[in-house]
């Protein structure tokens, strides 16, 4: 089976295209752009940008719960799209992957690509490590799967894991700060 078989897949918007000029009426949208996605596949949305349109833009060009998002270019960064990451406009370097649930969970899926990022530095036009791919190679991309339960279960564990590894990132940072509080208080002369 193919990914065009049990999925929808578009790319971004050219953001150029439909950029209102400055100075003129404009629908405000907030861009998801190439840094505001880290290399651990999750968003950074500080580094969101604001961008203003010339006309009402397309609904299918803006994430939604569970999406995938494919970077096309090097390092082909794989990121699904979580609560609080939606209604964000997509940008023409990236892939926009939607699951069709009752074919492929979206969880196994975003696993499933992170795994077989490879094949796309093989597949990338140009001779340079920042070569492109494009959303009709990753279409055209054979796809073996399990049953929608066996899926689900292992989406299940893999969304747990990532759940996992951002709060051990946060309690790190936390931990970071009680460190450095504690050690602060220590230092700073008492009166």
């Amino acid at each position: 089976m193919r990914l065009y078989d049990c999925t929808s897949i578009r790319t971004g918007l050219v953001l150029s295209r439909k950029e209102a000029p400055s100075g003129t009426r404009a629908y405000a949208y907030m861009a998801l752009t190439l840094k505001a996605l880290n290399e651990d596949g999750t968003i950074d949305h500080n580094s969101t940008e604001p961008y203003n349109a010339s006309e009402p833009l397309k609904r299918d060009y803006f994430t939604r719960k569970n999406d995938i998002l494919l970077r096309l270019s090097a390092p082909y960064t794989v990121a699904i799209i979580m609560d609080g990451d939606e209604n964000l406009l997509v940008s023409a370097h990236f892939s926009i992957i939607r699951a069709e649930p009752n074919r492929i969970n979206s969880n196994y899926l975003h696993w499933w690509l992170t795994q077989n990022r490879k094949r796309f530095y093989k597949e990338a036009s140009g001779g340079s490590m920042m070569g492109t791919i494009s959303s009709g190679y990753i279409g055209q991309m054979e796809i073996s799967l399990p049953s929608i339960a066996e899926q689900s279960i292992i989406g299940s564990i893999i969304q747990l894991s990532y759940r996992e590894q951002r709060l051990l990132a946060l309690l790190t940072v936390k931990k970071k700060l009680l460190i450095d509080g504690v050690l602060r208080n220590c230092v700073t002369p008492k009166e």
